[in-house]
């Protein structure tokens, strides 16, 4: 049981990995389904997007590395940090673009109303 909570922690390094990715799977998965339901589903838009989500786990990556390299767990830790926020508002974003109402302040914040 002991090692299950520590398993659960936030200070395990597994969820410094796992956290940002799955938040990327969903947010690329909810993408998917807004250009499907809008018959708007392009491979080079997909491909760009991709791209955009690899990038961001290469930050991870480098956090990783300097926490073991550099003894220094802050550079992770802010790069996870900021990988999970805009992922999240993203995913506000896309549920809102689903019919899932969000609060109008929120959406104001999200600059949800803009074109792309």
């Amino acid at each position: 049981m002991e090692e299950l909570i520590q398993n659960i922690q936030f200070t395990n390094i597994w969820w410094a990995i796992l956290a940002p990715i799955f938040l990327i799977v969903l947010d690329v998965l909810t993408g998917i389904i807004i250009a499907w339901k809008n018959n708007d589903f392009k491979s080079a838009k997909m491909r760009e997007g991709l791209s955009k989500k690899f990038g961001e786990l290469v930050y991870v990556m480098i956090g990783i590395f300097a926490k073991f390299a550099l003894g220094t767990e802050v550079i992770l830790y802010f790069a996870v940090g900021y990988i999970c926020l805009m992922e999240i508002s993203s995913l506000a974003e896309n549920c809102d673009k689903l019919g899932v109402k969000i609060p109008d302040k929120l959406k104001e914040k999200l600059n949800n109303d803009k074109e792309e």
